[in-house]
């Protein structure tokens, strides 16, 4: 399959206390946009457009969505680095605060909680801004899981993530692990997830990604590959594959709810609200 016939990747960032999303939409692969989906209604604010890439893994939405941290990585740069880590407002990639790396062994960044920000193991003070009081700085190796494999620079902030949501790990080896995930308002359902490290023949990444429905009755319904598939804030199976994002009550029930393909970059710049830390929420 060439590039060009194929669908855009989508990844998803689901807030914790609003009902909104991040969806960052890969393709072609030099381009990346950001946009945020309000899940109560299923409406979408297409955002800002950045050439360079977005390492998905390394990524994290805070708690109230209203800040989006991203490892990024861009040909010529800022100066003399050529990757970074930057927090900004979605769905503008414009940063409040940028702390600059120079090669692609990082981490990233996540908000551990509603207050605080994590941007790997270094605490040092951004090089590009500054970060409001409010927000705290998690120290170093104050967060619950500290990978020691191979992959370290992308399983660190992607399983802290994934912990702190809600998801429990099942299986853990250096090149494979399954997760699981009770439906929010009962554990008689469970988001099965198993990821697998392809080096080569996989679309758009390193990882290869399963998902699976367990029922009630203990019974195992595959929902195939996809890029990123969970419970939303109202307790609804959503999950994006091929450029589409779909959402309902289970296997059978899955409708689309928006299609990313026809998009194409337009990169614009961020409005001047976007260019402000907003003031901190206090819900």
């Amino acid at each position: 399959m060439r590039e060009s016939d194929a669908p855009c990747r989508l990844f998803v960032y689901l807030a914790r206390e609003a009902p909104t999303g991040v969806v960052l939409r890969r393709g072609p692969s030099d381009w990346v946009r950001m946009s945020i989906w309000h899940t109560d209604t299923d409406r979408f604010e297409h955002g800002q457009w950045l050439k360079g890439r977005v390492y998905e893994r390394r990524c994290d939405v805070s708690a109230d969505g209203s800040l989006f941290v991203a490892f990024v990585r861009q040909d010529g740069g800022k100066g003399s680095a050529d990757s970074w880590v930057a927090v900004s407002r979605p769905p503008w990639f414009t940063a409040l605060a940028v702390w600059l790396v120079g090669g692609t062994w990082h981490t990233g960044g996540f908000f551990p909680d509603r207050w605080s920000l994590w941007v790997g193991f270094s605490d040092g003070a951004p090089d590009i801004g500054t970060v409001p009081a409010w927000l705290r700085r998690t120290p170093p190796r104050a967060i619950p899981y500290i990978d020691g494999t191979a992959e370290w620079t992308d399983r660190t902030v992607h399983f802290n993530r994934l912990l702190r949501d809600g998801w429990r790990l099942t299986e853990n080896e250096a090149s494979r692990t399954t997760w699981e995930r009770f439906m929010p308002t009962t554990e008689a359902r469970a988001l099965l997830m198993t990821q697998q490290v392809e080096n080569f023949g996989t679309y758009g990444g390193l990882y290869a990604v399963d998902y699976a429905l367990r029922k009630a009755d203990g019974s195992v319904r595959p929902l195939g590959r996809a890029t990123w598939a969970d419970w939303d804030q109202r307790g609804r199976l959503v999950l994006a594959r091929a450029g589409r994002l779909f959402g309902g009550s289970g296997v059978d029930e899955l409708e689309l709810i928006e299609d990313f393909n026809d998009q194409k970059p337009d990169p614009q710049p961020a409005p001047a609200w976007a260019r402000d830390w907003p003031s901190p929420t206090s819900s």
